[in-house]
């Protein structure tokens, strides 16, 4: 029997609560509130000290005293790391700017209507820091996604934190990335820990504005606790990738997918949804042959193990248990993936056709990566210049244009109790 990819009939079921059985099977993120909430009071009641023994006891490494590295050190990185892979987040980071520079364009603007000149001016935040996922592997791409568009929008301080490797140093390819973006600081420590010292400061880690990024349960945990005292953008923890399908799909291909984002590991979320059985069963083949022997097989399996290949009873079944789902990645590998993604109303990223692969936008289409989880993106999109910059609204007003409107003012402030507000307005007219 197939282990990988549990079979689930559709037929009949409520796609809310096939959803909410598909991701229940994962992790439960209330218990590790308890954890990291211990953790946060650590930090914010012991400082620097806390981030050492933390750093000491959950990621095995000895920091000492630099928490902050050296400009020099992040710097030097550039020569320390290939040319070639250097190339590679150059090309990344022009994509990225290109995409998100496209939206900035259209922040500020100005218009006349009847009287009035109405202008925006987008204006980046004073201070970010940005949390980049170590451990497993080296995140540089997402620094790029986070530092490179906090240092686009114009953001004043742009800070990364992020796990050292057990010998206490940070990966030269995460240093090369925060170089090439214009990053302030770099401060070798991770986890909720990290989060604490950014929301509320430590002797070395001076606080900030908003914290971005994305990262495993205990960080993004550790997000949604300390909201309550400053700005985050929204829950980013473990990857998720749903592959809808039908007859016409390649199922090496959809099976290649989910093995790839499966590899971040076992708390990844992966999964195929279709309305043909036969598609079901020959990607689970697929998968099962893929991930035998494979690079980070653990992970793969660990995560392929805890997803699913639902079989629905048509496309139009399929689109409602996305739409309940509200994936982080959706795949549309299917004859017309257009017309399907005009039924897909909460999805991440939609990624439509063969030739539009989730590993192709975690890294260089332009995209950003860091995309809400956990049925967020439901209500949210993924990170955007919008995430680091505040909009700024003038109004300027003329004679004739504020005559114009005191009717409809005047009603409307009665109407709410309140007539001095008309009164203000029309005392300009009242010698």
């Amino acid at each position: 029997m197939n282990e990988l990819l549990p079979l689930i009939r559709a037929e009949g079921k409520d796609p809310a609560r096939l959803a909410a059985r598909i991701r229940g099977r994962r992790r439960d993120l209330a218990s590790v509130e308890e954890g990291a909430q211990k953790i946060i009071t650590r930090v914010r009641s012991e400082g620097d000290a806390a981030l050492r023994q933390l750093t000491l006891e959950l990621d095995h490494a000895e920091i000492g005293g630099r928490i902050r590295l050296d400009r020099e050190e992040i710097d030097g990185a550039r020569a320390r790391v290939d040319a070639r892979l250097l190339d590679a987040m150059r090309f990344s980071l022009n994509r990225i700017k290109k995409t998100q520079g496209q939206l900035l364009r259209r922040l500020s603007y100005s218009y006349v209507s009847d009287g009035f000149v109405v202008r925006t001016t987008a204006r980046g935040l004073p201070s970010v820091g940005c949390y980049i996922p170590g451990g497993r592997a080296a995140y540089a791409s997402t620094v790029l996604m986070t530092a490179g568009v906090a240092r686009l929008a114009g953001v004043g301080r742009v800070v990364v934190c992020t796990p050292p490797s057990r010998d206490g140093a940070v990966d030269d390819a995460i240093l090369a990335a925060a170089s090439l973006c214009g990053v302030d600081e770099v401060y070798r420590v991770g986890g909720a820990q990290s989060i604490a010292a950014l929301a509320y400061g430590t002797e070395s880690v001076p606080r900030v504005s908003k914290i971005v990024g994305p990262g495993g349960l205990y960080a993004s945990v550790a997000k949604r606790l300390v909201s309550r005292d400053v700005q985050i953008d929204f829950f980013a923890g473990p990857t998720e990738i749903v592959v809808v399908g039908d007859r016409t799909t390649d199922p090496r291909v959809a099976a290649w997918d989910l093995v790839g984002q499966a590899e971040h590991g076992q708390d990844s979320l992966c999964g195929l949804i279709t309305w043909d059985p036969g598609l079901a069963e020959k990607v689970r083949e697929e998968v099962a042959r893929i991930s035998s022997g494979i690079d980070r097989e653990e992970f793969v399996k660990g995560a392929l193990a805890r997803g699913f290949a639902v079989v629905c009873r048509n496309s139009d079944s399929a689109a409602g248990i996305v739409n309940a789902l509200a994936p982080e990645h959706l795949e549309l590998m299917m004859d017309d993936p257009g017309a399907f993604s005009e039924r897909v109303r909460n999805a991440g990223l939609v990624l439509s056709g063969k030739y539009a692969p989730c590993a192709a936008s975690d890294y260089c289409i332009g995209t950003d990566h860091v995309i809400p989880t956990e049925g967020y993106a439901a209500v949210r999109s993924s990170l955007s210049v919008l995430d680091f910059v505040k909009l700024n609204w003038t109004v300027e007003g003329t004679k004739a244009g504020l005559k114009a409107v005191l009717p409809p003012l005047k009603l409307l402030a009665e109407a709410e109790g309140l007539p001095n507000h008309y009164r203000s307005a029309e005392s300009r007219f009242r010698k």
